[in-house]
């Protein structure tokens, strides 16, 4: 698509006003207006229809030009290798079955909850009431 939709606005608007005045002489303010508006909404509809137009036929050329002058194979396959890594995976495994022997890993004990379970009634709502207070 040539251009920006800023061109459907400038001919829609200029189309709009044109014909507001002209219709303004011999039409009440409303039907003017209403005539106004039907011819933006056709002029801004005949613009982007002319842009699409030319657009598209100007694509079709430059679509057309690079095909003929550029390499046919240019563009036609990823050429990617990935490095060997398998020496260092096997001295990685080495390494790991080496330091096996080393008990440095010592796996988390966290401490566990404790329920008050025997604490009166009385003793619960009297600590409630201090953090109530504080």
């Amino acid at each position: 698509m040539i251009g920006t939709v800023r061109w459907n606005l400038i001919v829609g608007l200029g189309g709009f006003l044109l014909t507001f005045f002209m219709s303004m002489s011999e039409n009440f303010i409303w039907r003017a207006l209403l005539h106004g508006m039907y011819s933006f909404l056709i002029l801004f509809a005949v613009v982007y229809a002319l842009r699409w137009v030319l657009g598209t036929l100007a694509g079709l050329k430059n679509v057309a030009a690079p095909n003929e002058s550029a390499d046919a194979s240019a563009g036609q396959a990823v050429n990617e290798t990935t490095p060997d890594d398998q020496e260092m995976l096997n001295q990685m495994l080495k390494d790991q079955l080496s330091a096996g022997s080393d008990d440095s890993f010592i796996p988390l004990q966290p401490k566990k909850l404790v329920s008050v379970s025997d604490t009166a009634p009385e003793k619960l709502a009297g600590a409630l009431r201090q953090m109530k207070e504080e």
